[in-house]
């Protein structure tokens, strides 16, 4: 753990040393921090408050990269790509095709359906009569005239009232077989506009998941080009690049280290119990750099651990501290030294 001070103690030992070498002066008196106590001040290392480590999602060799150490970036910027991406962007090129092409298909199925129904010349006895109403009428009709056709079924040359009795039954048959053509006009209509909807539906969410063939296949094709592409998920600027072109990666090793510097956080694990009770969240500290000993900062306690670490017998606390102020000579790692002001 690195010590704390007591700014009130060392300010008193100060004072003390200055008494045993030679008289202080009235000038030299007042410019010692007098009636300062419990000031505690910690050391510290200053990062950025966003930054993030990116890897590919998928082994291979590196193909191209195409940003360099410290340039910046923009969310969604490609950094580098694996040697199968053509193939793969070809892969997701197809599979929105098929979306493509299954519209259209749709559009043409929609249109052959529409022109069976329309050319469906609807008998006058089906007036006011739905499709599955006119087949429920037709099939009491047939009902009826084979019960009173079949006590003479199976002569070999029916005449007379038998032979009207048959003509009757076909002809009931006919006007049956008329509304179930009727229904399946109807109801191939009504899946050619669900399989338009689909289509459709497909293409406008082309880039969500599904649960169609179509767009199964081009989720899966996306996912694949996504695992093989290296882009930035923050806007930033990167700190660290581990790629080479030709070299093989592991999926999951860390690549790129990209880095927001707009806004700097600093982070202390010095508090032990007894003087972490005494900081409080949103309390203002003062904040100097070792590397920049003659810049002052302003900064604000944004967190306080709630878990502790122990090192060595002492139980510490991480408190995190939100810088105010900024300056163009920071750098990720520096050592800071707070000021906890109460």
């Amino acid at each position: 753990m690195k010590k704390l001070l007591n700014l009130s103690a060392l300010s008193l030992f100060s004072i003390l040393l200055s008494a045993c070498a030679s008289p202080a002066t009235a000038e030299e008196l007042s410019a010692q921090p007098i009636n300062i106590e419990n000031v505690i001040i910690a050391e510290g290392r200053l990062e950025p408050i966003e930054y993030t480590e990116v890897a590919f999602s998928a082994s291979g060799i590196i193909e191209n990269v195409l940003i360099a150490e410290g340039k910046d970036v923009r969310s969604g910027d490609l950094i580098a790509n694996l040697e199968n991406t053509a193939a793969l962007k070809a892969a997701v090129n197809r599979a929105e095709s098929a979306v493509l092409e299954e519209v259209s298909l749709a559009y043409q199925a929609l249109r052959d359906a529409q022109q069976q129904v329309d050319n469906y010349s609807i008998p006058s006895r089906f007036d006011a009569m739905t499709s599955t109403e006119a087949a429920a009428a037709m099939k009491i009709e047939v009902d009826k005239a084979r019960f009173d056709y079949e006590p003479y079924m199976g002569y070999d040359n029916p005449r007379g009232y038998i032979k009207d009795l048959e003509e009757i039954l076909e002809n009931a048959w006919a006007r049956y077989n008329q509304a179930l053509e009727w229904i399946e006009r109807e109801a191939a209509l009504d899946a050619a506009e669900l399989r338009l909807t689909q289509a459709n539906a497909d293409h406008s969410n082309l880039q969500e998941s599904g649960s169609s063939a179509v767009q199964n296949n081009f989720s899966a094709a996306q996912i694949a080009l996504s695992n093989a592409e290296l882009r930035s998920p923050i806007s930033g600027r990167v700190a660290d690049l581990n790629l080479k072109v030709g070299e093989s990666i592991i999926a999951g090793a860390s690549a790129v280290t990209i880095a927001d510097f707009s806004n700097w956080i600093i982070r202390t694990t010095d508090l032990n119990e007894l003087n972490v009770v005494q900081i409080r969240k949103g309390q203002a500290v003062n904040i100097s750099l070792d590397a920049l000993p003659n810049v002052s900062l302003k900064g604000v306690v944004s967190q306080i651990a709630e878990t502790f670490s122990n090192n060595q017998g002492d139980i510490l606390y991480e408190v995190s501290i939100i810088l105010d102020d900024t300056h163009p000579d920071m750098r990720w790692g520096m050592t800071a030294f707070i000021e906890f002001i109460k």
